[in-house]
């Protein structure tokens, strides 16, 4: 008996010693392969060399190991690395638990790829005996199966009251019951990189340096992940948890906790991750940038348009998306001076060429200049691009426009230092090209209440605006505008897409103060006055001088109790009725009132002609006609003032009354030079009143009374003289 025991022992150690020896690593390997092709229709290549340990762990290394793309689909395999180790605790095992000592993917090469057909090929599936794929989140059917939501009001994610996921059950999938005890102790990727191309858009990203670590005590609980990794020539470290891996292999909801910090931007989420739904996401999020320009250059090779605008970004709000979709309600945003409250929706469908937002905010202000392109922008920096430097030159964003910071790190140590924020007026039309390409970003249909908005100099005060931004056609139409003291309503509409860029504008105004809107919009400030404006143009150009040299339209002015500031006609007239003659000087600190003013103005290629102007004053008839030469910023106008006789018939007997002495406005509109216009005088009035004047100056002779008025030796006195002579001849 004892012989055969000892026998019996050693045909065991030879056993033993045979395995350790010469381990059956060609059988694991094809056993590997096997049940990887059974579970998931794949093929597992292991071309590599493959080694097996046994102390002090039980461990597996493989190398030069890839997985292919799923059946049907062509291309690169969807994951490939230099090398892949796994190592199973001993004693553990021996108790029916899986505890991974450690998991090392070393430079895997992940290939994230979505056809023409929109199919991916990450999905994982299990492959059954009919051969039809199977979702994992279908092979153990229970409570945690997630309805898809078509709407945003029926999104259901088997939340519990307080919205949190209910707990994931791996017992309930009988695929994962084996493994809910494994414990992941040391998994990390060393190296890795993802590629990601869609080929219905042609998008492509890449990633690169990413090194990640991911610990779990067992499937059930939660998930720890931290890592960085290189995208777009800047460092993303990401850092989070997870409720439990399971719920993740079987597609079940889970809470997620993340934070993603690189230069261009920080970020904050804390929600449910819902892998059933398309990674659909339901939380509060929360970011903020030191640059908007920075961010946009970054993610998505935007240049946006030269200006002091587009610095620091913050926003915060409950974020909810879908596949193609997201809603950030409750959403607080900061943008450079602004603060926008309110509620977004988004999609990306193929109804909208672009991605297409509706939206609901209150703005309280809007300052447009700080977008405008400035004088001081200069040359663009050689700094490289992005994706120079990440060496993925394959779509460069186009070249940045003058003065344009080309670069993250230019763009971020701009916001760095002081900035310069606002419109400085400068003298004359732009001829800086104007920078429309916003409207080419997005498709839109915003409602927004904006506190103040201004443009240029004009100021409007709390607007309620209907915003519609459709194939780089933007119409912005308002039923209520504070403007100037009154209130106005209209519409623009800027067609981008036209070559040259069109606009036309339709606006109304009642009950406007006058003096402020022309000192603001055109640096006219001798006119002063309450009343009604009404504008109705189009034009088209990419240049500020352009669009006024094209204008074309109509356009009407009403005012009530004003003035034109610079000279008093009354005065002139009752004066020189009185004998006095130093009226006719022009004195800044003068003005003409009058009780009405109206025009109506035919616009043709920037030039406003005018035809029936009339102002009234208690005293006092003046009409008019001239033009407005809008390109040049000058003008050009004949006003006839006209004594209006009182009731006394002695006074109505006076030759001065029904006299008109016309007066010329000419030069720029600024400052224009007035002064009468001697020429224009009706002869036999100018005699009678002559006359009239004669007999209140007391013997002086005409020469005298010229001098007087206009100066001495002085041009307008010489015309005056010569009139006067040829008169009397």
């Amino acid at each position: 008996m004892f012989m055969v025991l000892v026998g019996l022992g050693l045909a065991l150690a030879a056993g033993v010693a045979f395995i350790l020896l010469t381990p059956p690593i060609d059988f694991i390997r094809d056993q590997a392969i096997a049940q990887v092709r059974q579970q998931t229709g794949r093929d597992l290549v292991i071309s590599g060399p493959t080694r097996l340990s046994f102390y002090p762990s039980l461990g597996v290394s493989l190398g030069d190991v890839s997985l292919s793309a799923p059946p049907g689909m062509d291309g690169a395999p969807l994951v490939a690395m230099e090398k892949l180790d796994l190592s199973v605790k001993l004693v553990p095992l021996l108790s029916r638990r899986v505890e991974v000592g450690n998991l090392v993917l070393t430079r895997p090469q992940f290939n994230l790829r979505v056809d023409q057909t929109g199919r991916t090929n990450w999905e994982m599936a299990v492959v059954p005996a009919t051969d039809k794929p199977l979702r994992y989140a279908q092979a153990g059917a229970g409570t945690n199966a997630v309805d898809g939501a078509t709407t945003w009001d029926n999104i259901r994610l088997a939340q519990r009251n307080d919205g949190n996921p209910q707990p994931f059950d791996a017992r309930r999938s009988s695929r994962l019951a084996a493994l809910q005890d494994l414990a992941l102790d040391d998994v990390r990727i060393v190296d890795g990189a993802i590629n990601y191309v869609d080929e219905r858009n042609g998008t492509h990203h890449n990633a690169s340096a990413i090194n990640m670590a991911l610990s779990a005590d067992n499937l059930a609980a939660p998930l720890a992940v931290e890592g960085d990794l290189a995208w777009r020539g800047q460092t993303v470290s990401l850092k989070g948890s997870m409720t439990s891996l399971a719920e993740v292999l079987a597609d079940a909801p889970a809470k997620l906790a993340l934070t993603m910090s690189a230069a261009p931007l920080r970020a904050e989420y804390s929600g449910v991750l819902d892998l059933a739904n398309g990674a659909s996401l339901n939380g509060a999020v929360s970011a903020d940038a030191a640059s908007l320009r920075a961010l946009a250059l970054w993610v998505g090779d935007i240049q946006l348009p030269p200006g002091d605008g587009f610095g620091a970004l913050s926003f915060k709000g409950q974020l909810v998306t879908q596949p193609g979709r997201f809603r950030l309600a409750n959403a607080d945003i900061g943008l450079d001076h602004m603060r926008i409250t309110g509620t977004l929706d988004g999609e990306k469908d193929a109804t909208h060429q672009r991605p297409y937002v509706k939206a609901s905010l209150a703005v309280s202000e809007i300052n447009l200049n700080t977008y405008l392109p400035t004088s001081a922008q200069s040359a663009p920096s050689p700094t490289r691009s992005p994706d120079e430097m990440s060496g993925d030159t394959s779509h460069r964003p186009p070249a940045p426009a003058a003065g344009q910071p080309s670069s993250i790190e230019d763009l971020l140590e701009r916001e760095r230092g002081p900035r310069v924020k606002g419109y400085t007026a400068r003298r004359g039309w732009s001829d800086e090209v104007i920078n429309l390409s916003l409207l080419d970003l997005i498709d839109a249909d915003l409602d927004l209440s904006v506190g103040t908005l201004l443009v240029r100099d004009i100021k409007v005060g709390r607007s309620d605006l209907k915003v519609a931004l459709n194939r780089r056609l933007l119409k912005v139409t308002s039923d209520r505008v504070e403007f100037y003291g009154g209130r106005g309503r209209g519409e623009i509409t800027i067609n981008s897409a036209a070559t040259p860029p069109a606009m036309r504008a339709s606006i109304v105004a009642e009950d406007i103060s006058a003096e402020p809107l022309m000192k603001d919009a055109a640096e006219i400030d001798w006119l002063s006055g309450t009343g009604r404006l009404s504008v109705d143009t189009a034009s088209s150009g990419d240049t500020q001088r352009k669009l006024i040299s094209s204008l074309n339209g109509k356009a009407s002015i009403q005012l009530n109790d004003g003035a034109v500031k610079g000279f008093d006609v009354t005065k002139a007239l009752t004066g020189l009725q009185q004998g006095r003659l130093n009226s006719f000087s022009a004195n800044p600190s003068e003005q003409t009132r009058f009780s009405k003013l109206s025009a109506t103005f035919d616009i043709d290629k920037g030039i406003a002609n005018n035809q029936d102007l009339e102002m009234l004053s208690p005293l006092l008839r003046v009409t008019g006609h001239g033009k407005a030469m809008l390109p040049d910023r000058r003008v050009d106008y004949v006003f006839n003032p006209k004594l209006i006789a009182p009731n006394s018939e002695q006074e109505q007997q006076n030759s001065l009354y029904g006299l008109q002495i016309p007066v010329r406005v000419v030069g720029p509109w600024d400052r224009p030079d007035i002064k009468p216009d001697l020429s224009k005088i009706n002869a036999e009035q100018a005699v009678q009143a002559v006359q009239e004047i004669g007999k209140r100056l007391k013997g002086k002779n005409a020469n005298e009374v010229v001098d007087e008025i206009f100066g001495k030796d002085s041009k307008e006195s010489k015309k005056a003289k010569k009139f006067l002579d040829d008169l009397f001849r």
